[in-house]
């Protein structure tokens, strides 16, 4: 995807699909949008909704985002859209890139030219629409990154806007149904005319077993002999080192889920029982699993965030869908706050399900333990990686252009923030 602002073949519309009901269809807006985990999130809620408009700067996250989550209109580039023209949302989201804010991408913050003022287009499409809610999601870094001053110029601007309630939280998926460390920062606006008072973070619930997520275990003989490839040498010299700390302590690691980070660097990666660790952008090929003799498969992974893996279709090759899997919000976690912040953003009535809290979210996934996908060639995926790579800033097209005035105080922004 280039970074030209989108073109009319970007940016078309459609007649909705969606909507229905007592209450008139709630307006989704997403930038950033990923796998579009907030859709996913209100189709599993039941509620009637009209998917405004997704954005995403890489082409193969906009070919799975057209495939699965059709929007009204599709955005190229957060950078090059003109917000007073964009369309109006009653709720939107944004998981605005996490590389400037975290420590694997070397606590660049908002001095990072390219990512780190995207927050600022964010910021700029509420202060615009005005929509009746918004959930902002990053990493967790960025509480701490230089000693919180990033988050808190973040909630500042934020506060600057005048007529929003903020919430701010730290949740993990691991905490809420999925058994998978993700712990993710979570910025909750709702705008204070249409404010009841009554939202509040979900509590915690039980873990359910890892074992409820995997495929069964093949024979033992197999999962003895498991083992990365040669070809794989960190992955396998960790796998290696994980066996043998696990048997030191006593444990059988082909007999129980030990979830082993076998990309990570030597000095730093980890394995922990029963809990996937994080799932990112670098860990594409999937985690290890020792009680199986193999990497999670990618509809294992859809599980571990919450996703149904059977109301999927799959467009794009298997390294690009664990990139876009590494990358994703959790579900489960999405689900969770939109049933406290729906009802009261006044976008829906009182009595959501709570499917994770209940456990029938978990025994829908039960059901799709049976599920493979069949992948497209890898085509083009050396060429895709353009699309994470900082580029020179390119001219907006007239179609979608930011006036001079806005980007001048934008820019002025980043710069005093920067600065501090």
């Amino acid at each position: 995807g280039d970074r030209g602002g989108e073109s009319p073949a970007r940016c078309r519309s459609r007649v909705p699909m969606r909507g229905g009901g007592l209450m008139e269809p709630v307006r989704v807006a997403t930038d950033c949008s990923g796998m579009e985990a907030p859709i996913q999130a209100m189709r599993n809620l039941g509620v009637a909704y009209r998917h405004a408009f997704a954005c995403d700067v890489d082409r193969h996250v906009r070919a799975t985002i057209e495939a699965n989550f059709p929007p009204e209109v599709m955005y190229d580039d957060i950078m090059a859209r003109d917000n007073a023209k964009a369309p109006a949302s009653d709720i939107y989201f944004a998981g605005f890139p996490c590389q400037p804010f975290s420590i694997a991408g070397l606590q660049k913050g908002f001095k990072d030219s390219n990512r780190g003022e995207i927050f600022f287009f964010v910021r700029d499409y509420i202060a615009k629409q005005r929509p009746k809610a918004f959930v902002l999601e990053n990493v967790v870094g960025l509480r701490t990154i230089n000693k919180g001053e990033y988050l808190k110029a973040i909630l500042r601007s934020l506060e600057d806007l005048g007529d929003y309630n903020l919430n701010f939280q730290i949740l993990n998926t691991a905490h809420h149904g999925v058994p998978a460390s993700r712990r993710r920062c979570y910025i909750v606006g709702i705008r204070a005319d249409v404010d009841d008072g009554s939202f509040v973070y979900p509590e915690p619930i039980p873990c359910p077993s890892i074992e409820d997520f995997l495929e069964p275990q093949p024979p033992a003989h197999m999962v003895a002999a498991g083992l990365p490839p040669a070809s794989q040498t960190t992955a396998r010299r960790n796998v290696g080192i994980a066996l043998t700390k696990i048997r030191e302590t006593g444990a059988d690691p082909f007999a129980e889920p030990w979830m082993v980070d076998c990309d990570s660097s030597s000095y730093r990666f980890q394995w922990k029982l029963g809990v996937s660790p994080c799932m990112t952008v670098c860990r594409k090929l999937g985690h290890w699993v020792t009680n199986r003799g193999r990497r999670v498969t990618k509809p294992e992974m859809f599980r571990l965030h919450g996703m149904n893996p059977a109301e999927f279709k799959v467009v794009v090759s298997e390294p690009q869908l664990g990139k876009q899997l590494g990358n994703a919000m959790s579900v489960n976690v999405l689900e969770r706050l939109l049933v406290r912040l729906l009802p009261a953003a006044s976008l829906a009535g009182p009595t959501l399900p709570d499917r994770w809290q209940d456990g029938t979210a978990l025994q829908m996934l039960k059901t799709t333990l049976s599920i493979r996908f069949a992948f497209p060639s890898a085509q083009d995926d050396e060429a895709s990686e353009e699309d994470f790579r900082p580029r020179k800033r390119q001219r907006p097209s007239a179609a979608c252009e930011i006036r001079p005035g806005v980007r001048t105080r934008l820019q002025a922004r980043v710069q005093a923030l920067a600065a501090q």
